[in-house]
């Protein structure tokens, strides 16, 4: 299959990139950055090409499939849909690597057009919402929870982009809706921490951060409360963030590209320490019983998940 992978390069593109040239498909790595681009193209043996996903839409012509791997951000200007637009009209299929709630839960408005074009145009293709939500309807099967408590939980030495890292910071401390008790209820970006159980008695803390769960699984599963946190293994940088997020509660302190650059400079001093395991856990409350989903990851790689229930 002949892919084009936007944002080839980066964190997620680049082992997209990787696994796919070793399953044998025709891979394009593609990017505004045509140096990176072309420097992983030559390592892997494929096809580079400089493309910005705003205006050099010429280039989808010859492939099957283009993969979004560029980031949480769709910065369209009126139409956010540029990209995936562009590739149901040229007979590709659409996969957005993306965890923006909102983007994920509007795509919905490209499936009467998808589906005339025989092409599907799908979002959210990540461990949220697409891996959360398999394993919270493993759990529950065909009954509907009354509270979904999902949490990602990495290691200190996971790679971390630019992007997610931008997506993370600019909700820390600023409202978000969640839904608690049949109800929408307004928190702030990291808040409200609570301790997770991995395999293996991995324990991690997590924090209240926004992805498509919270949008989506209410109405998916009929949920009556959804919650969904992320964690950082070191402490230091879990009550940064805290004390960030205390800070814009009152001060709308703006994220502007030099402060990431900042936050990732000094996540990159502590980059040594911790350690590469982490890993994921889902919660269903379901007919007077907690279902648990958990598993643990090494070195970017899954190890071991286990599946176990407990009464209320």
């Amino acid at each position: 299959m002949k892919v084009l992978i936007l944002g080839g390069y980066g964190v997620f593109g680049e082992r997209l990139a990787r696994l796919l040239v070793r399953d044998g498909h025709e891979v394009t790595v593609a990017g505004r950055d045509a140096g990176k681009a072309q420097r992983l193209a030559d390592e892997l043996g494929c096809a580079a090409l400089r493309m910005d996903r705003r205006t050099d839409l010429h280039v989808l012509a010859g492939h099957q499939v283009v993969v979004d791997a560029a980031g949480p951000f769709h910065a369209y200007g009126d139409d956010p849909y540029h990209l995936p637009r562009a590739a149901i009209a040229a007979g590709l299929h659409y996969l957005d690597l993306a965890d923006n709630a909102a983007f994920c839960a509007d795509i919905v408005a490209l499936d009467v057009e998808a589906r005339a074009a025989g092409v599907c145009a799908l979002s959210g293709l990540s461990s949220v919402p697409a891996l959360s939500s398999a394993a919270v309807r493993a759990l529950c099967g065909d009954q509907v929870p009354q509270v979904i408590d999902t949490a990602i939980l990495p290691g200190n030495r996971s790679p971390r982009g630019f992007s997610v890292m931008t997506s993370i910071l600019s909700q820390v401390g600023r409202p978000m809706q969640v839904w608690r008790g049949g109800r929408w209820t307004e928190i702030t970006g990291w808040s409200d921490p609570r301790r997770y159980l991995l395999p293996g008695g991995l324990i991690r803390q997590g924090w209240q951060i926004e992805v498509p769960d919270q949008l989506l699984f209410p109405a998916h599963f009929g949920a009556g409360s959804v919650q969904f946190r992320a964690g950082l293994e070191l402490a230091v940088m879990r009550y940064g963030l805290a004390g960030l997020a205390a800070l814009r509660r009152w001060l709308p302190v703006p994220i502007t590209p030099m402060v990431v650059r900042g936050f990732k400079l000094a996540a990159d001093l502590l980059a040594p320490f911790g350690s590469g395991r982490g890993g994921m856990s889902a919660m269903v409350a379901v007919a007077q019983e907690r279902r648990f989903w958990r598993l643990l990851a090494e070195d970017e790689d899954g190890m071991l998940s286990q599946v176990h229930r407990a009464s209320l």
